[in-house]
């Protein structure tokens, strides 16, 4: 992608987590195969060349983890990783409005959020890929064209990927 009207957004359900009853579900961490599947889903960003220049993610537990994962494959500085609590169990709408308040020179924004919220935001942006909830820290990838992120919409997207981790596990 070149200049400053093509941008990357990438929408990531957190990984598996915990079901322990005892914690808090903000509190709930990831399981081992949540940590495995945010490791494998990284690399293949990694392998993809998607990095992104700023990393939202909500501020739960299960959320930051995931994120803390992908920036640690990805090589990105946790400067750049932002926990918002308004994230937390947010609809598909309050999604789309923290993407739109993104400032101009992100040209790679990875959102990594809780469904049915994440899921909501994917099937607004890219109807045609996305019919159906993500999986536990599946993911949705696409070029967006717009000069900055506050004018987002389904209208500019382009080459939409949709990944699960049940395709790299078999």
């Amino acid at each position: 992608m070149s200049g400053d009207a093509a941008k990357r957004l990438s929408l990531v359900r957190h990984a598996n987590a915990e079901q322990d009853s005892d914690v808090r579900d903000f509190e709930r961490p990831l399981s081992r195969k949540g940590r495995s599947e945010a490791e494998e889903m990284a690399k293949r960003f990694l392998e993809r060349e998607f990095v992104p220049d700023l990393v939202l993610t909500s501020a739960a537990v299960r959320t930051r983890e995931t994120a803390d994962i992908f920036a640690r494959v990805l090589g990105v500085p946790a400067r750049l990783l932002q926990a918002d609590d308004s994230l937390y169990l947010a609809d598909g709408e309050l999604i789309l409005a923290a993407i739109r308040a993104v400032g101009p020179r992100v040209t790679h924004l990875m959102v990594i959020g809780h469904n049915p919220g994440i899921s909501a935001a994917a099937i607004s942006l890219a109807p045609e890929t996305v019919t159906t909830d993500l999986p536990t820290c599946g993911t949705l990838t696409m070029s967006v064209v717009c000069a900055k992120w506050g004018i987002i919409d389904r209208r500019g997207v382009r080459d939409a990927e949709r990944v699960a981790p049940k395709k790299l596990f078999g």
